[in-house]
């Protein structure tokens, strides 16, 4: 795998990965410091390799491309056995490690009038593309979103609640050779020192960007941080201007992304991700070893592994996972999370367009209107000082409020 070409990428020198760039030097001293640890010889950069790095990437154009971060607050639900973050960095909700899963039953009057939405809109938009026939999982996986059906039993370790898809392989880690088109992950692989270029960069410039803001999280912790390239589907313009090689790459290798992220993730020494699940089984997660001392390691499924530099471990992260760094030096992999590949075209189609579609509506660009209690228009009338001044209509097309949906997720906002 480690052969394969990189990409051509029209904006970058061939000279960028000349084999005294892509090799590692043994002799370099010195490297961008990251607070008063080295990134340096050992790690993605001797200082002699990020040099070439930069220079290449200085004669190179930079691809031009709104970070919002949302963070949520963990909260115990029903009488504390299971511990979740509606929004956390991934923007997933996570579940800690349980040996019980509690299912909500209900939807409140939000939550109703969102599905009544998204469905009807749906058939309208979705349907006649592709067919009734080729969604029926798609209908299957909003039973489960809406707790219509209850989520089957699920392999040893594996938690989704409730955003589960059905009819898919479970396995905790996947093999490159696994998925359906290998070719990107090679591709990618090839093209690492670019990325790896644009983290010393940024490193060097302001170590503040990946300053991590997760210590409120009791899953996460307050080692893990990240830099966030994509979110829910959609490229942050602002932060892609300072990884312009790494999106290009990413684009031109034709990676099949899922509609979580990318993001440049960190984990400083003497720090660890608790037990979790991500709690979604429709896509994978590929990390890409940009720098990795020894004595790092994630495990997934009760399975340990350490990431490997300049190379890629594929995971299912709905699978109880956590990571650990035990060394003195800080750890960065590039997460790329990707379809899973047992969805077919118009299933991966439909997904993405459910989730735009939970976007516009958290945006406030879907308007919600609040259900109104019976008999209110009547009493209303009879009580206000204005008879009818306030009529049906003119209230419900007052504007919504910036708060649709929070930070709530499908089934369970």
């Amino acid at each position: 795998m480690n052969g394969a070409a990189a990409p051509m990428l029209s904006t970058l020198p061939v000279t960028v990965l000349a084999p005294g760039v892509a090799s590692r030097g043994a002799g370099a001293s010195s490297g961008a410091t990251v607070g008063r640890r080295s990134f340096g010889a050992r790690q993605i950069g001797c200082r002699e390799r990020g040099g070439q790095l930069a220079a290449g990437l200085a004669a190179a154009a930079a691809t031009r491309g709104l970070c919002r971060t949302r963070r949520g607050k963990a909260r115990n639900a029903r009488a504390g056995l299971v511990l979740r973050a509606e929004e956390v960095e991934e923007d997933v909700a996570i579940t800690e490690a349980s040996d019980t899963r509690v299912v909500k039953r209900e939807l409140n009057d939000r939550q109703q009038q969102f599905w009544e939405m998204l469905e009807e809109d749906f058939e309208e938009d979705v349907v006649p593309e592709f067919g009734r026939e080729n969604l029926l999982r798609i209908y299957e996986f909003i039973k489960y979103c809406k707790y219509e059906k209850e989520i089957p039993e699920l392999p040893d370790m594996q938690e989704i609640d409730p955003e589960y898809f059905p009819g898919l392989r479970a396995q905790p880690w996947w093999e490159v050779d696994e998925i359906d088109t290998p070719e990107w992950v090679e591709k990618v692989v090839a093209g690492l020192p670019y990325v790896q270029g644009e983290l010393a960069d940024l490193l060097e410039d302001n170590e503040e960007y990946l300053i991590s803001d997760s210590v409120q999280n009791d899953v996460m912790g307050g080692g893990w941080s990240g830099f966030r390239l994509r979110r829910l589907g959609a490229w942050l313009s602002r932060n892609c201007e300072l990884f312009p090689k790494t999106v290009q790459l990413l684009k031109q290798s034709d990676v099949p992304l899922a509609m979580r992220g990318v993001i440049v993730a960190r984990q400083v020494p003497e720090t660890g991700v608790q037990p979790h699940s991500d709690g979604r089984n429709f896509f994978l997660t590929a990390h890409f070893g940009l720098s990795v001392p020894p004595d790092c390691s994630i495990t997934v499924g009760g399975e340990e592994r350490q990431w490997k530099e300049d190379d890629c471990i594929i995971l299912d992260t709905s699978f109880i996972h956590s990571t650990k760094n035990d060394s003195d030096e800080d750890r960065f992999v590039l997460v790329v999370d990707f379809w899973h590949p047992d969805l077919t075209i118009p299933e991966r189609e439909a997904l993405e367009w459910i989730y735009d579609f939970r976007n516009k509506f958290e945006q406030g660009k879907i308007k919600y209107v609040p259900k109104l209690p019976d008999g209110f228009w009547e009493t209303l009338y009879v009580y206000s000082a204005w008879g009818g001044a306030y009529t049906e209509e003119t209230i419900i097309k007052q504007p919504a409020g910036p708060d649709t949906l929070g930070g709530f997720r499908l089934g369970s906002f």
